[in-house]
């Protein structure tokens, strides 16, 4: 088959590492690459029509694992095989499904790709292959921070009698916000999202159901205190939103790689609430939070969008695309297979 991988450095003195990371011209389209077989009863081999590029995947840790890795999480494709054909298995080949590798193994930028049957769903009838592949890695990133926070989905009217929950997103706009708007109003929560302008982001956000839209700039003169932040940003930004949450029950929660640590770090800097419960995570994935999505998404209820297509040759570019290059826009970069 033909895959995507990650060539090593030149120089064997200075290998490629999230200190150093590679260059995407690293990023090298090979041929004969044996295709995987499954071997054990919850394996699904794939066959790939569409994955996509993610921001920064290559200053991942997972992405140095070992030599020759083939990047990839996002998947939508058609079952290819299954171990020995299982009667037990939910899937049977020709079966159209979307999902996400998981982030130790990845490899979808590949003509084949064998996942786990806990990774996959069958795709939703109402979503194109390109827009199935664009959903698993940020909205099930989505679903999980609204968990994390208490939040159940499967009960998305609030009683009449309870007072109205408010959550607070930062880079409401973003690839995992505009999941985290949508998810979040579904939940009945009342809804705040916080990009870095109302002028260009305003109308776009409303429109995904925020009930109220603030710039960064204005977050700090801010009375109103919110159930639940969930942050996509870092920095300044997430140091700023514990003035923000709800003191003693809230929840602060962020999905910034650069902020794994920010429990600790913010307790040393004193702006650290007592009460508060602060997480960071990494997206797991599930079957069940796919069909959910999927379910939700062929009820109409999910806006999916989808800023570019890359053929797998071009999966350099896409991944420049992906991470800011050569204009800016919605969605996520996708490449065909």
């Amino acid at each position: 088959m033909q895959a995507i991988r990650l060539h090593p450095s030149p120089d064997p003195s200075n290998p490629y590492s999230p200190a150093n990371p590679a260059p995407p011209s690293a990023l090298t389209l090979d041929a004969n690459i044996p295709i995987p077989q499954p071997s054990n009863p919850d394996e699904v081999l794939v066959r790939v029509k569409t994955t996509t590029a993610v921001r920064d995947a290559l200053t991942w840790p997972e992405t140095y694992a070992h030599e020759y890795a083939i990047p990839g999480h996002d998947l939508a494709g058609t079952v290819a095989a299954v171990f020995s054909d299982s009667p037990a298995s939910p899937f049977h080949s020709g079966d159209e499904v979307f999902g996400m590798a998981h982030a130790d193994r990845g490899s979808a930028w590949a003509e084949y790709v064998l996942v786990k049957t806990g990774e996959i769903a069958h795709k939703p009838s109402s979503l194109s292959w390109e827009e199935a592949a664009a959903v698993p890695l940020s909205a099930q990133t989505a679903y999980e921070a609204l968990l994390h926070a208490g939040i159940s989905l499967s009960a998305p009217t609030r009683p009449s009698e309870t007072k109205p929950t408010s959550i607070l997103i930062t880079g409401a706009a973003g690839g995992v916000g505009v999941y985290l708007v949508q998810l979040a109003r579904r939940a009945g929560l009342r809804v705040v999202a916080a990009s870095s302008s109302n002028a260009r982001n305003g109308s776009f956000l409303r429109d995904l159901g925020a009930d109220e839209t603030v710039e960064y700039v204005d977050l700090h003169d801010r009375r109103e205190t919110y159930n639940v932040i969930v942050d996509t940003v870092g920095g300044e930004v997430l140091e700023g939103c514990w003035g923000l949450v709800s003191a003693g029950s809230g929840s602060l929660i962020s999905v910034d790689s650069a902020s794994y640590d920010f429990g600790r770090e913010h307790e040393k800097k004193g702006i650290r609430r007592e009460g508060v419960k602060a997480l960071f995570f990494i997206v797991q994935g599930s079957s069940e939070a796919l069909k959910e999505l999927g379910r939700v998404a062929d009820e109409g209820r999910l806006k999916v969008f989808v800023l570019d297509r890359y053929p797998l040759s071009r999966a350099a570019e896409a991944y420049e695309r992906a991470s800011g290059r050569g204009g800016t826009g919605r969605g996520k970069v996708v490449i065909t297979v």
